[in-house]
């Protein structure tokens, strides 16, 4: 089964998926392509910087782009398969043979033809910045997929593990499910939970999350291309939305003993 991948150009969240997957996965389906995004897509850096600091405060992000800065040294030196750490998905892809390319917008018509001229089984996405539009979805004959880091339809939206651990949850939910044109409102394909372990960071459980999350991304894969797939309604009554918490929430977070890193 050829399975094509969106996501965005991000090492410190978003790559452990990928390790996790591709270490463990790459024999058993066939990437066609990995395409990522600039990561948030289109938020301005002076927005996203001024929210970083809300969620980390000042030393927490100076310890977030001190780590960016070494993953970025460190993501130009070679890297055989199979090793221990990678630095970039570039890295990663180079490693494993997969090819890799940058995505301006996945919406714009030169994407969708050139997805419809690979016409991958799955196109699944992982944290990609974008809302994807019908003529991507529609390509996958399998297909589109995607995984959010929470139960749904209760957690919809941005930053879902910053918003369950906000509220106190005990444990936090994963959910793997088609793609339909409004976020977050696809039938569900699976859904699982992560304990949250004593006193973890923000910073290690989104970690942790994702490569749970690869697991679970292989069982529907398994499922699809047996056709035994299950999927099912979300009551979208019971929904709620988020969306990047505000400078009072990120307060509120680290005031109730929480740690986001």
């Amino acid at each position: 089964m050829r399975i094509e991948f969106l996501t965005q150009d991000d090492p410190l969240y978003v790559l452990p998926f990928f390790e996790q997957f591709i270490r463990s996965y790459s024999a058993e389906f066939e990437i066609e392509r990995i395409g990522f995004c600039r990561v948030m897509g289109k938020r301005s850096r002076k927005q996203l910087l001024r929210e970083l600091m809300w969620l980390y405060g000042f030393w927490g992000l100076v310890r977030l782009c001190l780590r960016l800065a070494v993953f970025r040294c460190l993501s130009v030196l070679p890297r055989k398969r199979g090793g221990s750490r990678y630095y970039s998905l570039r890295q990663l892809c180079r490693a494993y043979g997969i090819t890799c390319e940058t995505v301006t917008n996945p919406n714009q018509a030169e994407y969708v033809s050139a997805l419809k001229q690979r016409a991958p089984d799955v196109l699944v996405s992982v944290a990609c910045p974008y809302i994807l539009k019908e003529p991507v979805l529609q390509v996958a004959a399998l297909g589109s997929v995607n995984i959010h880091h929470a139960p749904l339809p209760r957690y919809k939206g941005m930053m879902p593990t910053f918003w369950q651990m906000y509220h106190s949850e005990k444990s936090v939910g994963l959910t793997v499910h088609y793609m339909a044109a409004k976020v977050d409102e696809g039938d569900a394909l699976l859904s699982d939970q992560l304990e949250i372990q004593p006193r973890e960071s923000l910073d290690h459980l989104i970690q942790r999350s994702k490569r749970h999350g690869a697991n679970c991304m292989a069982t529907v894969l398994r499922q699809l291309q047996a056709r035994t797939a299950q999927p099912s309604k979300l009551e979208l009554d019971k929904g709620t939305y988020f969306t990047f918490p505000t400078r009072e929430e990120a307060l509120a977070f680290r005031q109730r003993g929480l740690r986001a890193i």
